[in-house]
């Protein structure tokens, strides 16, 4: 089971456009989700569904430094949540399987 991360310009209410995908074969997000405990990844479900704001982003950012979240994946994930918070229109979401 992983999490795999979308970053997303949503369009009608049927359609998004993906502007970037993150995949997480290796269960490395899920992984990190199921042994922390901070208020912002605990709204993350490693089954389920969560979209994150443009807004969200810095304290998305903040919340895997806090809880030490290093490596390649990670920091792939800080990039997506750049290029989220640069442009107002993109939210960020975070599906699980």
């Amino acid at each position: 089971m992983g999490v795999d991360v979308r970053v997303v310009r949503p369009g009608s209410r049927h359609h998004v456009t993906v502007v970037a995908m993150l995949p997480d074969p290796g269960f490395v997000l899920s992984a990190l989700l199921e042994r922390v405990d901070h208020p912002l990844l605990n709204r993350i479900e490693p089954y389920g569904y969560r979209e994150l704001g443009s807004v969200d982003m810095s304290d998305l950012v903040a919340a895997l430094d806090a809880v030490g979240a290093e490596g390649r994946h990670f920091d792939d994930l800080r990039a997506l949540a750049a290029v989220c918070a640069a442009d107002r229109s993109l939210t960020m979401e975070f599906v699980g399987d």
